[in-house]
């Protein structure tokens, strides 16, 4: 954050005293953290060209952004997308919640149509389809082991910055993208539908605006089909989900949360991926904890 400059806390208004909570990861250059702030002001960014570009998208509370030649107040399901090479007065509200993306200026360059912030503030409805599925990617980033690899890092880093042009455009996400790119996607949009008992390939390729078709194409080369992707990430949330209990009790329940089609079904595919039935694994965990 150190775009942030003559930061002061606003005693009166934190009666409680002033609280500061920050969590982020880095994908690839980019910083995505979520915030949760007490009454503050800031001056945000001057006249260095090494100044990111950053996003607010507030949950909670609000925040005034003013400008040199305008002024925005971003309220729950808002967000902002500005360039703080130029300098911005923020004046944040007491328990204001916000996710804060900053992007090297470097890295918005490959951005369609990016241009347009270096002018003027984008304000966008975080609640619209292209920034409903960046931030979905987001959370499948935030508790996912993908960007362990340097390589997955710099692909989800592109597939970002790809889902970022679709809200600085308004419109839906791009679909001219790279393979790898796309399957990061995919795999966001199927991390978020595990629960839903209508994901299917047609669902997951209409979210990412391609055909059915496409979509198993862009699936052929890798490890996985999308069923079976599927069928995998559901299984890692029924085996979680059987750690948490610790009874072998929970194997029917499990199956019919992640919707397998019966409780035999899920034991014959539980076995295949992790080479132990599920009342194996329950029993030989429950024993390493007594």
């Amino acid at each position: 954050m150190k775009h942030l400059k003559e930061v002061r806390v606003l005693q009166p208004e934190n009666p409680d005293g002033f609280q500061l909570t920050v969590a982020g990861f880095y994908i690839g250059n980019v910083l995505a953290a979520v915030q949760r702030s007490g009454s503050v002001t800031a001056v945000s960014g001057g006249s260095d060209s090494e100044d990111p570009i950053v996003i607010h998208a507030v949950t909670s509370g609000s925040i005034v952004f003013n400008g040199t030649r305008e002024q925005h107040m971003i309220q729950p399901g808002k967000l902002i997308v500005r360039d703080s090479g130029r300098p911005w007065n923020m004046a944040c509200k007491i328990q204001t919640a916000s996710h804060v993306i900053t992007i090297p200026r470097s890295r918005i360059k490959s951005v369609d149509s990016a241009s347009r912030l270096l002018k003027r503030a984008l304000l966008a409805d975080a609640k619209a389809p292209a920034a409903k599925l960046l931030f979905a990617y987001l959370n499948m980033l935030r508790t996912s082991d993908i960007l362990d690899s340097l390589r997955a890092s710099e692909l989800a880093e592109r597939a970002f910055l790809t889902l970022l042009s679709g809200v600085i455009e308004g419109e839906n996400v791009p679909t001219r993208i790279d393979p790898d790119e796309s399957i990061l996607t995919a795999r966001a949009i199927i991390e978020q539908n595990l629960e839903n008992g209508d994901l299917t390939p047609a669902l997951v390729a209409n979210e990412l605006g391609v055909s059915v078709r496409t979509l198993h194409r862009l699936f052929s080369a890798s490890d996985h089909s999308v069923m079976s992707l599927i069928r995998q990430l559901r299984m890692e949330r029924a085996r979680v989900d059987l750690l948490s209990t610790g009874s072998v009790n929970g194997i029917s329940c499990a199956a019919a949360k992640w919707h397998f089609s019966d409780a035999s079904h899920f034991i014959r595919n539980f076995k295949q991926i992790y080479g132990i039935t599920p009342r194996s694994y329950v029993q030989e965990n429950s024993n390493g904890k007594n």
